[in-house]
């Protein structure tokens, strides 16, 4: 399965995005939740969002990886 880490300014603050498989989510409140950011951001109309690595994505939010 892979994992494709995003980073959005449109929450405050800034979220961390994934997408897997076919479910998109965002690391808001301590938790991982249902966004649409992602596929916004694919077809243009959403500038917030921005593709990072899996290692930047764990530097920004290591609390979203932990079980």
């Amino acid at each position: 399965m892979t994992t494709s880490y995003f980073t959005s300014s449109a929450y405050t603050p800034p979220a961390l995005l994934r997408r897997t498989e076919y479910v998109d989510e965002a690391f808001v409140n301590g938790e991982w939740q249902p966004t649409k950011a992602i596929s916004h951001w694919q077809v243009g109309q959403d500038d917030s969002v921005e593709p990072v690595s899996g290692e930047q994505a764990r530097a920004f939010a290591p609390e979203a990886f932990s079980d």
